[in-house]
């Protein structure tokens, strides 16, 4: 069988590992226009914070020829032939039996006006645009940084880390990690950020960006912030230019539309990570997921359905995140309560926050909202707040969410305690909830 994988980001890298490892015999040829790929993407703002090397980050560089995977780097697909079942990339053609896409996202601008491209940069999982972010960030020494995601978020660690002051930080809505935390959890996060020195301007109204001698000036209704750099992280969309090209459909995200074995319109051309229309677990409506982790999940089940057959499917996302900010690790699972209630839920909210134990222990303060379906009476978020460890927390409220386990039966469940070791974070939340859906 010959399989062709356009994109070497996570998806791809998944991919062509499965292949390989379900057929040994499968010629596989995989296309970036990248000069270098197998890095985690998640991780050129912790080299420019000083935190790790650009050698750290790359995956063993035997991976691909160990596999007998061909590489095509520098290489563009500029034409996928359906009818003849091959590509176009490089003024040559290469056939395939079955295709996968996943070309990822790329940036999405905002319409400001005078964006001109001088002392502007846009963060992507591209590693050339970390490297050229390393050579231009020492000749500068003040940013703002346009939209207040996780990029945005933590590219304005990185360049207080570089001794950038001041670092502004906008977004055109109310709060830090809009997608992840309601208001009333990100103003803990905020409170940390500001003590930092990230100058956070919310609820922001860009009129417009004009340069201002080397440097740039952003103009608010009541103020004008002059810097040295404009970062703009303002989010991505799917790249599905060449998959449109080819006649594959797309869905209403604006994803390339996959079934639940994320094969496309196409029988022989399945799809994964950032470029698919993706769904939620909870209630299966359509969303876009641009994520490492989701990248890679979608790659491995496209890769066991393309080889096999369809019998593996994919059961969509729990819109699980992790960051850290400063020593303050911050999780959330499934949805806000805004977005529940966005999305026709009648939903109830409980918010918590004490010690993980007594502080002669060294208890820190744990901070958790969980939101509840009033009809199910069953969790459909969870966000998590603390300078303690959280990822277990974070995996048994994700566990929770996916089986749709009763708010009853999680306040019941017999937990462990020590005083040293404290007891359970969320359980007074759930106690709460449950006297809310009652």
């Amino acid at each position: 069988m010959r399989v062709c994988i356009i994109g070497g980001g996570a998806g791809g890298r998944s991919a062509a590992g499965r292949i390989r490892q379900l057929d040994g015999g499968a010629h596989i040829d995989l296309f970036s226009t990248q000069s270098e790929i197998g890095y985690a993407p998640c991780e050129p703002p912790f080299v420019l914070r000083g935190m790790a090397r650009w050698d750290d980050i790359f995956y063993p560089g035997d991976f691909f020829e160990e596999r007998n995977i061909a590489v095509h780097l520098n290489t563009e697909v500029t034409d996928i032939l359906r009818n003849e079942k091959c590509l176009v990339a490089g003024n040559r053609s290469y056939p395939y039996d079955k295709l996968l896409l996943s070309p990822g996202a790329v940036p999405s601008i905002p319409p400001i006006p005078g964006l001109d491209g001088n002392n502007e940069l846009t963060v992507s999982t591209n590693i050339a645009d970390g490297r050229s972010l390393e050579k231009i960030i020492p000749r500068y020494a003040s940013a703002a940084v346009i939209g207040a995601g996780a990029i945005g978020v933590e590219m304005s660690m990185a360049l207080l880390a570089r001794g950038y002051r001041p670092v502004y930080l906008l977004d055109m809505l109310e709060n830090v990690l809009p997608a992840s935390l309601d208001r009333d959890m990100a103003e803990k996060v905020e409170k940390v950020m500001r003590q930092q020195g990230v100058d956070l301007i919310l609820s922001a109204s860009i009129r417009r960006i004009d340069g201002e001698n080397r440097g740039k000036r952003v103009i608010l209704p009541d103020r004008e912030l002059e810097v040295d750099l404009v970062l703009i992280t303002t989010g991505a969309r799917p790249n599905v230019e060449l998959a449109q090209k080819a006649g594959i459909e797309t869905g209403e995200t604006g994803g390339i539309l996959v079934n639940q074995y994320l094969q496309t319109s196409d029988p022989d051309i399945y799809a994964a990570g950032d470029c698919i229309e993706n769904w939620d677990m909870i209630t299966g409506s359509k969303t876009r997921r641009l994520m490492v982790t989701t990248a890679g999940r979608t790659g491995d089940v496209a890769a066991r359905n393309l080889v096999l057959g369809n019998r593996f499917p994919y059961e969509g996302t729990l819109l699980t995140f992790v960051i850290d900010i400063f020593s303050h690790r911050v999780a959330t699972v499934g949805f806000t309560e805004r977005l529940a209630r966005e999305k026709g839920l009648d939903v109830v909210s409980s918010t918590t926050s004490s010690p993980t134990t007594r502080p002669r222990y060294g208890g820190r303060i744990f901070h958790s909202k969980l939101v509840a379906d009033r009809r199910t009476r069953t969790l459909v978020g969870a966000q998590i707040i603390s300078e303690e460890a959280i990822r277990g927390i974070a995996n048994e409220m994700s566990l929770s969410i996916a089986e749709k386990v009763p708010v009853d039966r999680l306040a019941q469940l017999e937990t462990p305690y020590s005083p040293a070791v404290g007891m359970d974070p969320v359980r007074a939340g759930l106690a709460r909830l449950v006297r809310e859906l009652n």
